[in-house]
């Protein structure tokens, strides 16, 4: 019988990536024991978690959540092979919106085992990069409020920033042997990066060199943080424009160099947030040791290179008037 690995993101780590590259190579993957199915023209099978998640109705399948995970453990239960379905949106962790994981087990239950893996990074990036991912859609909450939102409620827009209230969602359905976690900067740094280091956890023995690649295999990259930050101030109440964001990261390279790395937070910030994950992520690895003994979240700072948003002066919203005015006529909007 097939085996079923349900791999629930999270957010920003590079999800869409792996679904991109799965889609794209199914049938060379198929011939290998993995089976990616293609559920609708998106590549992430994000109408699997419908029932409980509001999403835009693109995502939307014609026999809802529950209905075609039946249908997938009737058409690949007594087959071989593993079946790996894919959305991050499985890990949402808002009240109203979490997935109910007892129900999909037993929708799933045709098949002879079920995982689950999961991709974690460290707090103070995770947050950096759903606020880049929101910024692209609507005007995004304040950097400050936040960093509060995290340290107050162990939330970021209905996310967990927490992992132990993760791990506690995922312990209602799962024993703690059928839950893999994954350090995302450990996959990155991957011989073949994440998509290779997703493809070893599944026991595949295709290289990732052998997928043909799309999208140069990078999908829905994130912009420079602070530029994108600089361009929603700019913008409000409106989402910033592409060509916004474009000029004020000219402006952020005039002003600092090729070298600089914006962080979102300020150094009182990025302190608190670093403190908030060391005590949850100890408590965290100490839970896990008994099945994964040796994983680990890797810790960081963003380094000497660092501009923080507290390092932001006048000089720069100079640059980005004179940038954004230049944008603004090279987008025809002048």
């Amino acid at each position: 019988m097939a085996k079923v690995i349900l791999h629930i993101g999270t957010h920003k780590t590079a999800t869409t990536t792996i679904q991109d590259m799965f889609a794209h190579n199914a049938d060379l993957l198929r011939q290998h024991g993995v089976i990616y199915p293609r559920l609708s023209h998106m590549t992430g099978h994000h109408g699997l978690v419908m029932d409980w998640n509001r999403l835009p109705a693109v995502y939307a399948l014609p026999e809802g959540s529950l209905g075609t995970l039946r249908q997938l453990a009737a058409q690949y239960g007594r087959g071989e092979g593993t079946v790996v379905l894919s959305s991050e949106e499985f890990s949402r962790g808002l009240e109203g919106r979490r997935v109910d994981f007892r129900a999909v087990r037993e929708a799933l239950a045709g098949f002879e085992s079920f995982s689950v893996v999961c991709a974690l990074r460290e707090q103070w990036q995770y947050a950096q990069s759903i606020y880049l991912e929101t910024s692209k859609k609507r005007a995004s909450m304040k950097p400050a409020l936040l960093a509060q939102s995290i340290l107050n409620g162990d939330t970021i827009d209905g996310l967990w920033t927490d992992y132990n209230l993760l791990y506690d969602h995922l312990l209602e359905a799962f024993a703690p042997e059928e839950i893999a976690f994954l350090d995302f900067e450990a996959c990155r740094r991957h011989s073949g990066g994440v998509v290779g280091a997703m493809l070893e956890h599944l026991g595949c023995d295709l290289p990732a060199s052998a997928l043909e690649v799309v999208h140069d295999g990078q999908s829905n990259v994130s912009p420079l943080s602070l530029p994108a930050w600089a361009a929603s101030l700019i913008a409000e109440p409106e989402r910033a424009p592409r060509w916004l964001v474009e000029s004020t990261t000219g402006a952020f390279r005039a002003e600092y160099g090729e070298e600089a790395r914006p962080c979102l937070w300020t150094r009182t910030e990025f302190a608190a947030l670093s403190r908030y994950a060391q005590e949850r992520n100890a408590r965290f690895l100490e839970r896990l040791a008994p099945v994964q003994p040796d994983f680990t979240i890797r810790q960081s700072t963003p380094g000497d290179a660092a501009i923080y948003r507290d390092d932001i002066k006048g000089s720069f919203w100079l640059r980005c008037s004179r940038w954004t005015y230049r944008g603004k006529m090279a987008a025809g909007e002048g």
